[in-house]
């Protein structure tokens, strides 16, 4: 059976550097892929990636050694059961604000004696190069499972969401965590002690724990200022974002317009 590499990166103390897809298409997600990502994450929340398209991607992805994550639309079983049918060596489960929301998590992504993961389907076999019977034993191991902190209460909540056996690690949705103190992204970043603070705590709490603190940067620096905190799985931007601004910038420059606009 296939490894997850990402996971032993991980465990070794690597940071590993990833972005968003929210396209729904093979070869974009192909493209994005042969840059040399990590990882890449299937947007199955905010993202107009539907269950039909998904496959493609993440096979995709897969195949240029890129490791493929998607981020389900709820903490639902529906939704996290069918996504790692799909063949994905990951899952990120959005808004977790309680040590009893990472256990529904678990309950749903893990394999027994973890949760209560049924065993089906022909993708995720294919995906690790395995059987079925193989897979399920396995999958509890190599499946990287991630919770969102997107509120203030899940950063009062993060030693006890941490905890919870079955969670690899947790990642920080900066904007949601903006929302939820009545602040404006990006307006509170770097300028407010207070929300910097929270970005703080959660990387100082994975580190507490031996778990993993991820966060969505919107760009390199500040990716480079988030991993200066702790934080070891770090996305970078989506593909909408990298192609909206190159193709802002290369239209503003041929009609001579201040490319800043």
């Amino acid at each position: 059976m296939r490894e997850n590499p990402l996971k032993r990166r991980l465990a070794a103390g690597e940071t590993v550097l990833g972005s968003w897809l929210s396209i729904g298409d093979g070869l974009s997600a192909e493209l994005m892929a042969s840059l040399g990502w990590d990882w890449l994450l299937v947007d199955m929340e905010h993202g107009p990636v539907s269950l039909a398209e998904a496959p493609a991607m993440i096979a995709a992805v897969r195949a240029h050694g890129v490791v493929p994550f998607v981020r389900v639309a709820w903490n639902e079983s529906s939704q996290i059961q069918r996504a790692l049918d799909l063949g994905t060596f990951g899952i990120l489960v959005p808004v977790i604000n309680t040590a009893d929301d990472a256990r529904r998590v678990v309950g749903d992504a893990r394999f027994p004696p973890l949760g209560d993961r049924s065993l089906g389907g022909v993708r995720p076999g294919l995906a690790f190069g395995t059987d079925q019977s193989t897979y399920g034993a396995r999958a509890n191991d190599e499946v990287l499972v991630l919770v969102q902190i997107e509120t203030e209460l899940a950063v009062a909540n993060a030693d006890a969401i941490l905890a919870t056996a079955g969670i690899d690690g947790v990642f920080v949705g900066p904007n949601d965590l903006a929302v939820s103190g009545a602040k404006r992204w990006p307006d509170v970043w770097e300028r407010d002690d207070d929300y910097m603070q929270l970005i703080a705590a959660v990387a100082a709490a994975a580190q507490r724990a031996g778990k993993i603190a991820g966060i969505l940067a919107r760009d390199a620096a500040m990716a480079k200022r988030m991993i200066e905190l702790g934080y070891r799985f770090v996305g970078i931007g989506s593909d909408v974002n990298f192609m909206t601004a190159a193709a802002r910038r290369e239209l503003a420059l041929a009609r001579g317009d201040d490319a800043r606009r």
